[in-house]
């Protein structure tokens, strides 16, 4: 659990310095911004933004001063990178960023209360955020979260959207010695096979959830194991291990077998992580998509969704890395 609030707070860090340097930068950028609508994020195609599409939405930060920004479009039951001018990223901002508007967010599967829009980017004098010798910014929103199941204390993770999603589904919870002992095993047996011993894997930190996937009656464990050092090295030439998996059982096994894994064992520097995020269904298709926030170190994060194919969780979506799009 420790990585999760050193993640949660180098987002935090990243929000505060947003802030800071839009304070510092509004006015220096203020001649730039006239002459970027020949920016474009993407040489391919554009999302057309007269059909009104779907989006999907990340909120993240302090309980008190939550942000939104878009992370995919919602099309054909797949999610799609958002691609834009700088004159595009504007009509999203005022179609979908503006303080009439509303959105569910969810968590666990399902609606767990909504986002009212505060401000939008453009929504006023200055943006609500500026980077130094950045032309073309993704557009972000501030938010009031109301009608929550629970109260966030420390930070904000939810998913959001314009489309109506998530399932309520009637299973009962696994008891959580259970998920701890199925996802040990699972760890045990997958890291013989990726070369982690035993010894190595024991001291890692662990954190385990299940939660009722849809792709089964079983739930769908997801388990990390990651080196509590990883955050704060002496050196970035530290050797580092993580361990994350996913297990499933199906109607006709005994027992559950991973099903995605993702394993890091080297250099600390060149290391990609995970830790599981969130689930829900985005595609419609009954069964959740699965969020995993990813990083390297000293990089900005991003989230890989995973959806099931074929018996076996596959990244079907990774968002961008940088709020820049120049």
């Amino acid at each position: 659990m420790t990585i999760n609030l050193v993640r949660v707070t180098t987002r935090l860090a990243w929000i505060a310095t947003v802030v800071v340097v839009a304070a510092a930068c509004n006015k220096a950028h203020a001649s730039g911004r006239s002459g970027a609508a020949s920016h474009s994020a993407s040489s391919g195609p554009q999302l057309d933004l007269r059909s009104h599409p779907d989006l999907l939405f990340e909120v993240f930060g302090d309980p008190s001063d939550p942000r939104m920004i878009p992370i995919a479009a919602i099309e054909h039951g797949e999610l799609q990178q958002i691609s834009l001018d700088t004159t595009g990223w504007r009509q999203l901002d005022a179609s979908y960023l503006r303080s009439s508007k509303t959105y569910d967010i969810f968590e666990g599967g399902r609606a767990a209360g909504t986002a009212q829009v505060r401000r939008g980017m453009w929504e006023g004098d200055d943006p609500l955020y500026t980077l130094p010798g950045c032309q073309l910014l993704t557009p972000m929103a501030a938010v009031r979260l109301q009608n929550q199941d629970k109260r966030p204390t420390f930070t904000v993770e939810y998913l959001a959207s314009t489309a109506t999603l998530g399932h309520q589904r009637d299973v009962k919870p696994m008891p959580s010695a259970d998920v701890e002992r199925i996802a040990r095993a699972i760890g045990s047996q997958v890291a013989k096979t990726v070369g982690i011993s035993q010894a190595a894997l024991d001291s890692l930190d662990f954190h385990a959830v299940a939660f009722p996937s849809g792709n089964g009656p079983w739930p769908t464990i997801v388990a990390g194991f990651i080196d509590p050092a990883a955050e704060n090295p002496a050196s970035t030439q530290e050797t580092t291990t993580h361990l994350i998996l996913i297990a499933d059982r199906d109607s006709t096994a005994t027992e559950y077998h991973p099903t995605y894994t993702h394993r890091v064992q080297g250099p600390l520097a060149s290391s990609s992580f995970r830790r599981f995020f969130d689930h829900l269904d985005v595609n419609g298709d009954g069964v959740d998509e699965i969020f995993l926030e990813g990083w390297q170190f000293g990089s900005d994060t991003y989230l890989s969704v995973l959806s099931w194919k074929d018996g076996k969780w596959e990244e079907s979506y990774r968002t961008r890395t940088k709020w820049c799009l120049d």
